[in-house]
């Protein structure tokens, strides 16, 4: 259906913002959208149609389809679209003492934090795109508990936008599109290498083929997807072992592996000893 001339925005979008601090809406802008503000709450902004320049002083973002945007409270900015690309987008405005005071003194020191959905991989873009959507519907069919729900996906966002802020590891010259997919996948792995399960997994979640994946894997990273996995897999292994009194057990499940004697034989390749003698050397009195 034909959008209505009156359901296009020429300037910012006004919606009634609720006691409880949080509402989420769609806003499509009208050729030559223009806004100037400074809002007293804070903002995520999901970009799925168009192109704009945002501005924040001397700072300039343009965003595009698949940016999630962030902007902190009290931030003067102004939007522009530009010519014949009018923007759709999703906005979510919430009052900050929503989030943990922690979240939000983080996002703060960004006070414009634009991220590139499309860089950050298929996989991590769904994620959010189910968010946003998961957001809307508990919004309009208010089940019990809604509020309750949007707050948490609020909070889902916060983290992952955190902690794309801090994937800088894998910046490498001249980095094409299917580089910086794989980057931002090793970058994730750093705290998710306990469930990755195959290459051929790792490689479609990134929308490569296997070949290609494994040459820009070691490209980015110097190792292959085996080696950086089970490294990885390895040092928390011995973190555990040095610093807890979990079981050989459990360390064996929270580093990833599904058989206890793969573990033994793995962490015994790695490190020449088993896990007990290993957890022996640091702790002498401690007992698996």
């Amino acid at each position: 259906m034909p959008i209505k001339a009156d359901e296009l925005n020429s300037s910012p979008k006004r919606v009634p913002f609720p006691d409880w601090g949080l509402v989420v809406f769609e806003a499509r802008h009208a050729p030559g959208f223009f806004g100037e503000l400074k809002d007293t709450y804070a903002k995520f902004h999901l970009v799925i149609a168009g192109r704009a320049l945002w501005e924040s002083g001397e700072h300039q973002f343009t965003v595009a389809a698949d940016s999630l945007f962030h902007i902190a409270a009290q931030v003067p900015h102004r939007q522009r679209d530009l010519p014949g690309q009018p923007v759709t987008l999703y906005a979510i405005h919430y009052r900050t003492d929503l989030l943990r005071a922690e979240l939000t003194q983080a996002l703060d020191a960004a006070p414009m934090l634009p991220i590139d959905l499309q860089a950050a991989g298929p996989e991590q873009a769904r994620q959010v795109r189910g968010i946003v959507q998961e957001m809307m519907f508990e919004q309009e069919a208010q089940r019990p508990g809604w509020q309750a729900l949007l707050i948490s996906r609020l909070t889902d966002l916060a983290v992952l936008s955190l902690r794309w802020l801090r994937r800088s590891e894998f910046r490498i010259q001249r980095i094409d599109e299917s580089a910086a997919r794989v980057a931002s996948y090793a970058a994730r792995l750093k705290s998710e290498f306990y469930s990755a399960s195959s290459l051929d997994e790792a490689a479609r979640s990134v929308g490569l083929g296997r070949r290609r994946f494994t040459e820009l894997f070691r490209e980015v990273t110097g190792e292959s997807w085996r080696r950086y996995v089970h490294r990885l897999r390895m040092e928390y292994a011995a973190k555990l072992l040095e610093s807890t009194d979990r079981s050989v057990t459990a360390v064996a499940f929270e580093c990833g592996f599904e058989e206890l004697s793969h573990f033994h034989h793995s962490f015994k390749a790695a490190y020449h000893v088993t896990p007990l003698a290993y957890r022996l050397k640091f702790r002498p009195k401690s007992h698996s």
